[in-house]
């Protein structure tokens, strides 16, 4: 597509056949752009911690037949139905049963290529991104309930497979988005999914870059 006498073309030719008010997401290249500090701004690496060492975190999972859960990881098992008013959202409702559960993990110390990295050397869970794309999730590592595995878990995702192949042995694949299957405690008492704080901390890392790109431009316009 072009921008030609005020409207958007097809580099075929003609208009395109939309209807007025849509609206459509220009993607361009980073070669074609000529400010080097705008590109900068734009795919500049951050990290943003949203959850402090020592948070519970609790899991969404579905047992469908507890007799093949080991009795000793049965006890840890929070279904949702004796605590739906603790939920302040449930991500994707219409994947889960009534009978799923929450296990709940907490947020433990840092690895040890952590520890000495000045930015995650205190353990916790940050969003990263580039520019204001959101690229991971890195926590500490994930202190699990007794019984599930020896050792702790070095990641969200570690986590939830090691939680799925004890509590879910049915499913083929233990994998699953975190954002939908963590859950933290908000303030108000409820338990959210980490989507949440993900789409919170995009809009904190989009206004910052808003800020140092208006910055940049009144620093142009006093130049001049």
């Amino acid at each position: 597509m072009k921008f030609v006498d005020g409207s958007w073309e097809l580099v075929t030719g003609g208009q395109v056949p939309v209807k007025e008010g849509t609206e459509a997401e220009l993607r361009v290249p980073a070669k074609s752009i000529t400010d080097q500090s705008f590109l900068r701004k734009m795919t500049q690496e951050g990290a943003i911690l949203i959850l402090a060492i020592g948070t519970p975190l609790r899991a969404l999972l579905s047992p469908k037949d507890r007799s093949d859960i080991p009795d000793e990881v049965t006890q840890h098992l929070l279904p949702i139905a004796d605590i739906r008013k603790q939920i302040g959202l449930l991500a994707s409702p219409e994947r889960f049963a009534s009978d799923s559960c929450f296990v709940e993990v907490k947020l433990s110390g840092p690895t040890d290529a952590q520890a000495r990295h000045l930015e995650f050397k205190d353990g916790g869970l940050w969003l990263i991104f580039e520019g204001a794309v959101p690229t991971d999730l890195r926590s500490s590592t994930i202190e699990l309930p007794a019984g599930v595995a020896s050792e702790g878990a070095i990641s969200l995702n570690h986590a939830f497979t090691l939680l799925s192949e004890v509590y879910e042995p049915w499913r083929k694949a233990h994998t699953g988005s975190v954002y939908e299957r963590f859950y933290y405690l908000e303030s108000d008492g409820k338990w959210y999914p980490l989507a949440l704080l993900r789409d919170a901390g995009i809009a904190q890392q989009e206004q910052k870059i808003a800020k140092d790109l208006w910055a940049s431009f009144l620093a142009r316009c006093k130049a001049r």
